[in-house]
């Protein structure tokens, strides 16, 4: 399980078509909009999109990390674009890429958001399929 976790790609951003959801913590609000199902593919590009405003203007200099829970343990932490220093402002998009490795392994992908001493993060349940 952790190789495959391990294995997983982040890539370039793409278009995305999902429902948004939102989050708030004090003056930090984000708008994220996940992957568009819960059962990707492996080696397909799953789009994803956030927006932040910190006290309703664009954030600058908003940090992001994904991490990936197995039985409620996280197993992995990455970061946009291979990045651990990632930054945005405003909004950005990427693309995660499931690997082999994961087809049938449920997990947790934890979405994590902060701008501004707050942070605002997501869970989204998802298990890869072929």
């Amino acid at each position: 399980m952790l190789a495959a976790v391990a294995a997983l790609a982040l890539v370039p951003a793409a278009a995305v078509a999902s429902t948004a959801l939102h989050g708030h913590s004090g003056p930090l609000s984000v708008t994220f909009t996940p992957p568009p199902t819960h059962t990707p593919k492996v080696n397909t590009n799953v789009p994803i999109a956030v927006s932040a405003t910190l006290s309703g203007k664009p954030v600058r200099g908003a940090t992001a990390k994904y991490q990936f829970l197995f039985a409620g343990t996280v197993v992995s932490t990455q970061y946009p674009r291979y990045n651990k220093h990632f930054t945005f402002n405003g909004s950005f998009k990427d693309t995660l890429v499931f690997p082999p490795d994961a087809v049938g392994e449920p997990l947790t992908l934890r979405f994590v958001f902060a701008a501004g001493g707050h942070s605002v993060s997501f869970n989204w349940t998802i298990t890869a399929k072929q």
